[in-house]
């Protein structure tokens, strides 16, 4: 089984929306059109994910200076190699290629839903950049501004009081769930704000104007000059995205075991299991989210159960990198 590759439109940016026709990429424009939709005063429009998808896989197979180059041309972008060097580049990860085509019980599981094993790798490959990009590469200022807001954040949303010091004597304090709940939510609203403006397709001036405009120019150096450090997601937050974008997916799709050229082969069309093992794929978690029944022969539930603990959450503020808006 061979995955057909996907062809190099070289378009820039701005060109988004020519990716969208490329019959490769459906299952992404699907997927990123619902969780990365693109924002265009106040109307959300076709997703620049795809092309930002695309780019990515074409320059991990580049030497640097290549890399460089490519970058400038799909952002049009005058950045310098030296401050494009200071980027801490994070390469697309295809290396669990094999895992997937190898593993014949999730093959035969795309089978049955009748997907293209092609269109669906694609899928698989973008949902786990993406993750790995809010999960791993989130954006920071040093340990600095942003990093300290994306915990600021992450506190707000569980705080059920807030104190604050004025030369470390208390200068007010709340447990006003409407007061902390209107924080929250302003902060969260200014984090997208700002990832909006750098993603959008202005001049860079009108974008450090806009930064200015929110009080943010004075924290970079140009909205070029973003850090990738990682480490901000738990893996059972990477699981429960990972699995709310792959069930969107599955939502309208219908599995039918006749579609299997193997007849004698044993195929699961629960689509919980079409998850984990897909999970397993990724290396988000063992052998043990591969398994359809446990050693009694119970059947596997542990994806289920771990997003059930977090029914009543909502899921941590993160900022992207390369998926920003």
């Amino acid at each position: 089984m061979k995955i057909e590759e996907l062809p190099d439109l070289g378009e820039n940016i701005e060109e988004y929306y020519e990716y969208h026709g490329v019959p490769l990429l459906d299952y992404v424009c699907e997927v990123a059109n619902r969780f990365l939709p693109n924002l265009q005063q106040e109307h959300m429009t076709e997703s620049k994910a795809p092309a930002i998808f695309s780019n990515r896989y074409f320059e991990s197979k580049l030497n640097v200076e290549e890399r460089y180059q490519r970058h400038k041309e799909f952002y049009i972008s005058d950045e310098t190699m030296e401050d494009y060097l200071k980027r801490d580049y994070r390469e697309l990860d295809d290396s669990f290629k094999e895992k997937f085509l190898n593993n014949e019980d999730l093959q035969n599981t795309i089978e049955a839903f009748g997907l293209d094993v092609s269109k669906f790798w694609y899928l698989l490959l973008f949902v786990y950049d993406y993750i790995e990009d809010i999960g791993k590469n989130a954006p920071t200022v040093g340990k600095t501004v942003l990093e300290d807001i994306n915990d600021l954040t992450t506190k707000l949303s569980e705080a059920t009081s807030i104190t604050l010091k004025k030369d470390n004597r208390k200068s007010y304090a709340t447990e006003s769930e409407n007061t902390i709940n209107f924080i929250n939510a302003a902060s969260q609203y200014y984090i997208k704000t700002y990832n909006c403006i750098i993603n959008e397709d202005i001049p860079k001036e009108d974008k450090l104007q806009q930064l200015k405009d929110i009080g943010l120019d004075r924290f970079i150096n140009g909205y070029a000059s973003f850090d990738l450090k990682g480490g901000y997601l738990d893996i059972s937050y990477k699981k429960w995205k990972f699995t709310e974008m792959f069930q969107f997916f599955l939502e309208d799709k219908k599995a039918d075991k006749s579609k299997v050229l193997d007849k004698r082969a044993k195929v699961s069309t629960d689509k919980w299991m079409f998850i984990s093992r897909l999970i397993y794929t990724v290396g988000y978690d063992g052998k043990r989210y591969n398994e359809e029944y446990d050693e009694d022969g119970n059947k596997n539930r542990m994806l289920s159960n771990l997003l059930r603990r977090y029914s009543k959450e909502e899921f941590p503020t993160v900022i992207g990198h390369y998926y920003m808006c």
